[in-house]
């Protein structure tokens, strides 16, 4: 198929179904494995997804000339719980993927439809998009007014796109708007750490301003994308959507990304080892925070919060020239060499305790707005569970090392070290874990009798694991059935206690790991883990465990002869 066939753009909605019906054009083919690569099976998956979006557009709006944008999920294989604090990131996309079919509104309404009849359509008028009159974005979704209305539709899926379209049509500035016809699809599980929410985000903001004859540039991509999460009520970082902004086909990111001071300068983008695979776990569970659990939860993410000052801090206490300090304003700057070594992390480590009640921390390091911080992440846990004791150098030590460790981690790849890439991940996973392979209490311990062994073994900062402890029993076990199962590696991925397991392995271990552990969640142990009244049946076995298949980052689909904005 050449150009010819397609002489105008944007292409009618059932031109475009048919373009995608077997047999494909070799054309077509070609455009489209430039996106997904040459796997047939995941072609066909990737078709058949996007023929079910296009044929309910035509089903709710009619035959009209369509656009569609995609974004796809994302992994992250070393660097967790790092990504707010500038630490370094080993970032993938994965083939699953949300796909947006878009035509202009005469209405000058929005309408979205969902190929999922679990969401309702959404409707909204353009008064209800006008940009904000606000100094900031965050004057704007923290005013009462804005607060109560998203409030109002908590947990709607609506409050994802109108808050995109409000940060789109900010970005168009004096842009005519005219509203949109929207039909959204995806396969990416939600709740499974793949980052569905952010690919729907990022498919509309693509879509809107496209659209409009608008564009940004990745790192206002990779910002507004946030900000339409924080719309919502989530206060998200920006691995996620840079993930999906910034992937290639076929490739690893590796990055540090602070959202303060984003500069993709440094990115670097490795292609993965075609000796490798990465096995994408979905546990069949997901997050659902409440009581001692999100107190938990809540308190190691307050500790972060606040771990860069507390280490700047002690620092300035050791002597550390204050300009050098000053320097150390993210993860990724610190470098354990510069501060001589492990002896010298050590003594900074032992300087810090081990816990503090949150009185003693306020006293002790009198953090600028602490009360406004211990407000935003326990504001919501109610006050017989809130912490009596905040952990401090378990999770000080797990930042220093995750980074250090994503670090190396693409080092090791690119100098083909896949059994220290391996290891990488599973020191990280120990310190997340809460269990061990014979299901006991995993004890993640940061005393200073801990200290004085990994000062005497020397042990460079990666392969301490430090003490998060973001992990759950049934994260645990699949890590632990694929490593019994020959991978490479295994830890979890995003924030953890459910959702989604990454295991390394080489290409010819691949099928029969994937068959371990898939044995493993059949079973009605891992059903009594997971909190399953049966064991998974067959045809959720049949999706628990993929091969990652990186395509190409976030964009428009085109049929021609370039991949457009891809």
């Amino acid at each position: 198929m050449t150009n010819d066939t397609f002489p105008a753009w944007p292409i009618p909605a059932l031109k475009w179904r048919r373009a995608l019906e077997p047999p494909i054009a070799d054309t077509v083919r070609q455009c489209l494995a430039r996106v997904y690569g040459d796997n047939q099976e995941e072609l066909r998956r990737r078709t058949a997804l996007i023929q079910k979006v296009l044929t309910r557009f035509v089903e709710h709006f009619g035959d009209a000339p369509v656009r569609i944008f995609r974004a796809p999920g994302r992994i992250n294989l070393r660097g967790m719980h790092v990504d707010t604090h500038g630490g370094y990131l080993n970032l993938m996309t994965h083939q699953r993927e949300v796909v947006a079919v878009m035509a202009p509104a005469e209405s000058g309404r929005c309408v979205f439809v969902n190929t999922d009849p679990a969401f309702i359509e959404v409707s909204f008028s353009f008064e209800e998009t006008r940009p904000p009159e606000y100094d900031t974005w965050l004057d704007f979704i923290t005013d009462p007014q804005t607060v109560r209305q998203v409030a109002l539709r908590k947990g709607d899926w609506s409050n994802y796109l109108r808050g995109t379209v409000i940060r789109a049509r900010r970005e168009l500035g004096s842009r005519p708007f005219g509203g949109i016809r929207c039909v959204i699809g995806s396969d990416v599980p939600r709740g499974a750490a793949l980052s569905s929410s952010h690919a729907l985000c990022l498919a509309v903001l693509l879509g809107v301003l496209h659209i409009h004859s608008a564009d940004m540039d990745a790192t206002r991509r990779i910002l507004a994308v946030r900000d339409a999460e924080w719309y919502t009520g989530a206060r998200t970082g920006v691995s996620d959507q840079a993930a999906m902004v910034l992937g290639r086909r076929g490739m690893l990111v590796n990055a540090a990304l602070l959202a303060d001071d984003l500069d993709l300068s440094g990115v670097q983008r490795i292609p993965f080892p075609d000796m490798l695979r990465v096995l994408v776990i979905d546990s069949h569970t997901s997050r659902n925070l409440s009581g001692a659990q999100l107190s938990a939860y809540a308190a190691n993410r307050f500790a972060y919060s606040m771990a860069l000052e507390i280490l700047r801090q002690e620092l300035l206490s050791m002597g550390i020239a204050p300009d050098c300090v000053a320097a150390m304003d993210r993860l990724s700057r610190i470098d354990a060499d510069a501060l001589g070594g492990p002896h010298s992390i050590v003594q900074l480590l032992r300087r810090i305790p081990v816990s503090l009640s949150p009185e003693e921390l306020r006293d002790r390091y009198q953090i600028a707005d602490f009360d406004e911080i211990y407000a935003r992440y326990f504001g919501g846990v109610p006050p017989a569970h809130r912490p009596t004791c905040i952990n401090l150098r378990g999770p000080l030590l797990f930042g220093l090392a995750e980074s250090d460790r994503a670090r190396r981690f693409a080092q090791a790849l690119k100098s083909e070290d896949y059994t220290l890439a391996g290891r990488l991940m599973n020191v990280g996973h120990d310190g997340d874990r809460v269990v061990d392979a014979e299901g006991s209490p995993f004890r993640r311990d940061v005393g200073d009798k801990v200290l004085d062994a990994m000062e005497q073994g020397d042990l460079p900062l990666a392969f301490w694991p430090g003490d998060y402890g973001a992990s759950s029993p049934v994260l645990d076990a699949l890590v632990d059935s694929a490593n019994a199962a020959g991978a490479l590696g295994a830890s979890l991925t995003g924030a953890g206690i459910a959702g989604v397991v990454l295991a390394l392995c080489r290409a010819e271990d691949a099928d029969h790991i994937a068959e371990a552990v898939r044995a493993t969640m059949a079973t009605e142990h891992y059903a009594a883990l997971a909190r399953r009244d049966a064991p998974l049946d067959a045809g959720e076995l049949a999706e628990t465990v993929v091969v990652n298949c990186a395509p190409e980052g976030a964009g428009e689909l085109r049929i021609n002869d370039a991949p457009g904005d891809l």
